[in-house]
């Protein structure tokens, strides 16, 4: 019983380390697997964000998200009252 108790009290301080849920600015920078600059729709999706959205945000239809495509979106999305996704 002592030594569960020891393990136990050992172990506590670890678990209340764990690193916060990543933002979803860094969820999308983290996606970018190939580090290219753009996110491609598997890259977008990985991101945890909507097929929809990049639907949407893919301007030029060449099945990849710029940032500069990405703050034109967003721009877009709040001038038709809809509220972005979380950078």
């Amino acid at each position: 019983m002592r030594l569960f108790l020891a393990v136990a009290l050992l172990a506590t301080p670890a678990l209340a380390q764990t690193a916060p849920p990543a933002s979803p600015r860094e969820r999308l920078i983290a996606a970018d697997a190939n580090k290219d600059g753009k996110w491609s729709k598997e890259e977008w999706l990985a991101a945890g964000r909507r097929e929809m959205g990049f639907a949407m945000i893919d301007a030029d239809k060449d099945g990849f998200v710029t940032q500069p495509e990405l703050m034109e979106g967003m721009k877009r999305m709040q001038a038709m009252g809809m509220t972005p996704p979380p950078q």
